[in-house]
């Protein structure tokens, strides 16, 4: 199993309907998808909620949960509960151990994580095989960037062993391209941390994603020229993770 966390140490930045995107896009092909929702304000859980639903995200914490499952094609959800917010760190080692008995089940795992620094933020990236970040191009999100590197290189140490964060990049979410603006940050932030931290493409502001969330279903199948924009930006920056989670399996196993 693939595991894909979408993280972002904000809120408001777009983490949610990248994470359900993309794990609507790589179910596509009848590939077994796991979505787990740590964020405690559940609107994965909400957007998915036609999908398969197993248990509460909160039972990977509860070291006598019975967590077993079987993946099937399609999208299996681990939903938001009210007990997400009383996580502590404690409980990280037993979701640790959960989590690695559902790995021979499904093809991939989609994590959807708090806009805030905790337990399931840490969990998450402990778990994870790839890190991929949306952010924001206004003044203050961009502050947040320094911010989010130090807490992949403490969860590398104190989580992982020293085993490296597969870190997919940073992907200018709700962009407007029509901010003079928001173009001079994206500018100052490429030429701050260099193009290899930032992923190609960006998530423009666009209705169509607000469309897709409201109606529970992927943008593209939303019909309206401008839902059609929209997809095609969208599935060609899912086409490259899916593109680069694969590769890095196959290095894996070669």
């Amino acid at each position: 199993m693939q595991t894909i966390v979408i993280n972002n140490q904000k809120g408001g930045v777009g983490k949610t309907m990248l994470a359900v995107h993309l794990a609507w896009f790589l179910a596509e092909s009848d590939a077994r998808v796991l979505f787990v929702d740590l964020d405690g304000q559940g609107n994965g859980s909400s957007v998915l909620s036609a999908e398969r639903q197993a248990y509460p995200a909160a039972d990977l914490f509860e070291a006598n949960a019975s967590i077993a499952i079987e993946g099937e094609p399609g999208i299996t959800v681990l939903s938001r509960d009210t007990r997400l917010h009383i996580i502590e760190l404690a409980q990280v080692p037993v979701m640790l151990r959960h989590f690695a008995t559902l790995n021979p089940h499904f093809d991939y795992c989609v994590i959807d994580t708090p806009p805030n620094w905790g337990a399931r933020n840490f969990a998450a990236m402990a778990v994870c095989d790839f890190l991929l970040s949306p952010i924001e191009l206004k003044d203050f999100a961009i502050e947040g960037v320094g911010q989010l590197l130090q807490s992949i290189l403490a969860v590398q140490e104190k989580g992982r062993g020293g085993r490296k964060i597969n870190f997919l990049g940073l992907v200018a979410s709700r962009f407007n391209s029509h901010s003079p603006r928001e173009r001079t940050n994206l500018e100052a932030l490429v030429s701050k941390i260099g193009t290899k931290m930032m992923f190609p493409g960006v998530i423009t502001a666009r209705d169509g994603y607000e469309q897709a969330m409201s109606d529970r279903k992927p943008v593209w199948a939303i019909k309206s020229s401008g839902a059609t924009v929209a997809a095609a930006e969208m599935r060609k920056i899912l086409g490259e993770v899916r593109k680069r989670v694969v590769a890095a399996a196959e290095k894996e196993t070669a």
